[in-house]
């Protein structure tokens, strides 16, 4: 039922309705909060905010704020709050980008991980111009920017939460994976994780997901799910895994 729901709204509805979810007492997630404002494009999550405001008489930035506190709200709130620039790789700051990565490099080394320069650098600057940035962090540096923060505590859910900013703007199709092998090789499937990843990339970049799963897995991500549910929401995910081909 929840499939079927969450595909047929418009994409707009679908991600305030999954953005407000995450902002409940009791389905609380952060985790999907980023994964909304850093894999859609900066008009379709405009997008999405107005359609949440329209739904639930309230701003997603004011929800986010009520439910966050801390480390955790200084990152979430820009993130939500800001109009990423929809730069393409020709508009990239090169200047800018090496003196930026030099910067990040900087925060971390220090474990300024809250830092507002960090926060600002990886809210509000366009994919196009964060991925140059990190390209030069890894070139300066000799590894990526999640290597050095991997060697960090990873029960710190701060940490994570900026490690996954990362992987969303950056490789959305290695962050949609692990979540997808994570819901399948679950004890109980996590069905609710699996049914938004499908429902949410069939029409965007769910060939690439399939490759990175395959590659990751060494098992096609039909053959996974067809293992792992039954039924007519059985049906509906391979139907919409195919979707791309449609």
């Amino acid at each position: 039922e929840r499939a079927v729901m969450l595909w047929t709204l418009e994409p707009a509805d679908r991600d305030a309705y999954l953005a407000k979810e995450s902002t409940k007492m009791f389905t609380k997630n952060n985790w999907v909060l980023v994964e909304i404002a850093c894999t859609r494009p900066p008009l379709e999550f405009f997008k999405a905010k107005q359609a949440y405001q329209a739904r639930y008489e309230t701003s997603l930035e004011e929800d986010v704020a009520y439910h966050t506190s801390g480390d955790i709200r200084k990152l979430l709130v820009p993130l939500v709050s800001t109009f990423r620039y929809d730069g393409n790789a020709d508009e990239v700051n090169v200047k800018l980008a090496s003196s930026e990565a030099k910067t990040l490099h900087k925060k971390i080394t220090d474990k300024a991980y809250t830092d507002e320069d960090l926060i600002r650098i990886l809210t509000t600057r366009s994919r196009a111009q964060i991925v140059a940035t990190l390209n030069h962090f890894k070139d300066y540096f000799g590894s990526s920017i999640n290597k050095f923060l991997k060697e960090e505590d990873s029960e710190d859910e701060y940490l994570q939460l900026l490690k996954t900013v990362i992987k969303c703007l950056t490789f959305p199709e290695k962050y949609f994976e692990k979540v997808l092998r994570k819901a399948i090789n679950k004890v109980g499937t996590d069905e609710w994780a699996l049914t938004r990843v499908v429902t949410t990339r069939a029409e965007v970049d769910m060939e690439r997901i399939k490759e990175e799963y395959l590659r990751r897995n060494s098992v096609p991500l039909d053959r996974a799910i067809a293992k792992d549910t039954s039924g007519d929401y059985e049906d509906m995910l391979l139907a919409l895994l195919g979707h791309g081909h449609a």
